[in-house]
């Protein structure tokens, strides 16, 4: 066996194929992140209309990385509508292809550890979401590290111009990465790598640029979208529940709550003290592999905490910089810990594969509830033969759009910025006044119907009777029947977590003759 996997890991190629090979079982759980798809519906608007936006051609930066959407638009045109897997490995080999450059930094001339860092890795929960959920962070982590190895690894000046371009291309917030990564760059060299700046500079003036000239704005539309919508999301503002957003989104277990906060605050004490010995040991490392990681390590307390105090509420923004603690924990296992190492390389192997079949377990619920709901509401519209004719208001603006072609309002606005004008102009009664203003075909609430109490669908008594004359309430989509109707395992897991809301789908009356 350690011949075999001596020979494996020894072989870049089988390495990578095999990091990718693990992760593939993810795609027949039917799990992809919903916001991927107006990326992908963005990408086929461009393929389609040659136009960057998605409703027709209206220009609009919905989605939230260029970069992605032209490499999507790449996969439409050679796969046509069955791009999504071949997307989705490609995403899986960047990952793959970013941890072995980090590996080849950590243990240089360690074969054994090399190859177990990247399978190990490779298989860890953010990992897997990061590669296989379709989002643009298989990219985003390839990139990362491209600028790591070729960057401060390599000394190539080409790498130091072209990643920060691309990086910023991918996702504009690259910005606190490049930031934290000149001030190791400028440790290790002592001086101001000017290369650097005008690689960081360049691409903040081009995409700048880009979103000036194409779409009249300064920053991406989604930016402004969730700022206006999300203005009075979150009533609790205690330090208290903060502390617990914080918890909550740079740990693994999805609660908000005192436990999950305490465990969190365990492992950065945990965490401290893995640094401290890293960096203490002579033996492991070079002092560039050592300032390597204290940066990712860095970016990712960064980046948790400040995108959690901003009361981001995505969790795909925090898959990378989970990788990242993982890059740490798993550094000081295999290289740093003074324990027997057969026993530690077994111990930890248990844990991260318990970790994998966790991930898979919670895709299995994600993937088993959307296919139950959000496509079958995509499948009952098409039964009406629709397209970009016809107009939808619904939340959220990814799956059911993607497959229906409908013409699209959604309630953040992300898609079109219409909502955020009826926002501005009425922020508790914007929801009808779009109704009446818009008069889509059909309309899609979630957790309660328009008019209920405490209905986020707020409308005053005398829209009422107008609603009801104009929509018919033609299906109800409760996600306890999905729940009670899973197989045994996922139903257990939706009693401890329940993934899903109800959903309302509502169409407007013909019109009398």
């Amino acid at each position: 066996m350690k011949i075999i996997l001596s020979r494996v890991f020894n072989a870049p190629f089988m390495l990578i194929l095999l990091a990718v090979l693990v992760k593939i079982p993810l795609l027949f759980t039917g799990n992809i992140q919903e916001d991927s798809f107006i990326t992908w519906r963005v990408a086929g608007n461009f393929v389609k209309y040659g136009v960057i936006g998605f409703n027709g051609d209206e220009r609009i930066s919905a989605s939230t990385t260029h970069l992605y959407v032209f490499v999507t638009a790449f996969f439409q045109l050679i796969f046509g509508r069955n791009f999504i897997d071949p997307l989705l490995v490609f995403s899986g080999i960047l990952f793959a292809v970013g941890s072995w450059w980090l590996a080849k930094i950590l243990f240089p001339d360690e074969v054994m550890k090399r190859g177990f860092f990247v399978l190990l890795l490779n298989i860890t929960p953010p990992a897997l979401t990061a590669s296989f959920l379709g989002m643009e962070y298989g990219i985003l982590f390839f990139l990362y590290n491209g600028l790591i190895y070729f960057g401060l690894y390599k000394n190539k000046k080409w790498a130091y111009f072209l990643f920060p371009v691309l990086l910023l291309w991918t996702r504009m917030d690259a910005v606190i990465f490049l930031g934290i990564f000149f001030l190791a760059d400028f440790y290790l060299k002592r001086k101001i790598n000017f290369i650097y700046v005008l690689g960081g500079v360049t691409g903040v003036a081009t995409v700048v640029g880009f979103n000036y000239l194409y779409f009249g704005e300064i920053v991406n539309h989604t930016i402004t979208a969730k700022k206006i919508a999300y203005k009075n999301l979150m009533q609790n503002n205690s330090i208290e529940f903060l502390l617990y957003q914080w918890a909550y989104y740079g740990g693994l277990i999805k609660k908000y709550g005192l436990f999950s906060f305490l465990l969190f605050v365990a492992f950065l004490v945990f965490l401290s003290y893995v640094v401290f010995k890293i960096i203490k040991n002579k033996k492991a490392g070079t002092l560039t592999s050592k300032v390597i990681l204290v940066s990712v390590l860095v970016f990712a307390l960064a980046k948790i905490t400040v995108f959690s105090l901003f009361k981001a509420y995505f969790d795909w923004y925090y898959w990378i910089p989970r990788v990242f603690l993982f890059v740490v924990i798993l550094y000081y296992f295999l290289s740093v810990n003074t324990w027997k190492k057969k026993i530690v390389l077994l111990g930890i192997s248990i844990v991260f594969v318990g970790l994998y079949v966790f991930q898979m377990l919670q895709s299995c619920t994600v993937g088993y509830m959307e296919e139950r709901q959000r496509m079958s509401i995509a499948a009952d519209i098409n039964k009406d033969k629709v397209g970009i004719g016809k107009s939808i208001l619904l939340e959220p603006a990814g799956i059911i759009p993607f497959y229906t072609g409908l013409y699209t309002y959604d309630e953040v606005g992300l898609v079109n910025a219409r909502i955020n004008d009826e926002m501005l102009k009425d922020e508790e009664y914007w929801w009808m006044n779009s109704v009446e203003k818009f008069h889509p075909d059909y309309i899609l609430t979630i957790a309660k119907k328009p008019g209920d109490i405490n209905s986020f669908y707020k409308m005053k008594p005398e829209n009422r009777e107008k609603f009801d004359r104009d929509y018919e309430l033609v299906k109800t989509y409760p996600i306890a029947r999905i729940h009670d109707n899973a197989p045994s395992v996922l139903k257990w897991i939706y009693q401890i977590r329940p993934v899903g809301k109800d959903y309302f789908l509502y169409k407007k009356r013909s019109e009398k003759p």
